[in-house]
C-alpha cells in the first residue's frame, strides 16, 4: 500500500515496513536534541513487530527510506475514545541527512489517504508532542492537526494531544 505526494522538486511515498528498509533504517541519526522527543526506528520496530496493534511506516523519497513512524491502534492515548475509529502516530523522525526537505510534512499530509486504506473505519488521527518540542508542534498544526486544549503527563514530560479529523 503506498500514497504519494508529488510536489516540483519532492516526491515522497509512505509504505509499509519491509526487511529491505533495515539497513537504512539503522543507520538513521537524529541531533541529540531530537533523540530526547522521539526514538529511532531500531528502538521501536522490535516492540512493534511483537504487537498486532502497530504498524511501523517508512516515508520514502523515490526508494530511499528518509523517515519512519508507527501507526498504533488501541494505544494508551485513545482511552477515552472509540478505540475502533482512532489511531495515534508515535515516533516520527526524520533522518538528519534529508531534514529541512518538507519530507515530514509531505509525510503527514499523505498520512489520511493511507489511513484510510489500511483501515476506513478510522475517522481521527492523534499524536502526542512534547510541549517543548516546537518544532514538530508547528509542523502537526501546519499540516492540519488541531490542539484542542488536551495534555496528558509522558515519560518526558507534558504532552500535547493533537487530533486530526479524516473527512
Amino acid at each position: 500500500m503506498e500514497a504519494e505526494v508529488s510536489k516540483m522538486k519532492k516526491r515522497i511515498s509512505l509504505a509499509q515496513y519491509n526487511e529491505k528498509y533495515n539497513q537504512d533504517l539503522a543507520n538513521f541519526s537524529l541531533s541529540n536534541e531530537q533523540v530526547q522527543f522521539t526514538a529511532m526506528p531500531a528502538e521501536v520496530m522490535e516492540e512493534a513487530f511483537q504487537n498486532p496493534n502497530k504498524y511501523p511506516v517508512v516515508i520514502l523519497k523515490d526508494k530511499t527510506p528518509v523517515g519512519f513512524f508507527i501507526l498504533h491502534k488501541n494505544s494508551e492515548y485513545v482511552e477515552e475514545r472509540d478505540a475502533s475509529r482512532t489511531i495515534l502516530v508515535r515516533a516520527l523522525s526524520i533522518t538528519m541527512e534529508h531534514q529541512g526537505n518538507g519530507y515530514a510534512m509531505d509525510a503527514m499530509k499523505a498520512l489520511p489517504e493511507w489511513v484510510k486504506q489500511l483501515d476506513p473505519k478510522i475517522n481521527e488521527i492523534i499524536l502526542a508532542v512534547n510541549e517543548g518540542n516546537i518544532a514538530a508542534q508547528k509542523l502537526y498544526l501546519k499540516a492540519g492537526f488541531l490542539d484542542t486544549g488536551e495534555r496528558k503527563t509522558g515519560i518526558h514530560g507534558l504532552q500535547l494531544i493533537l487530533h486530526y479529523r479524516m473527512r
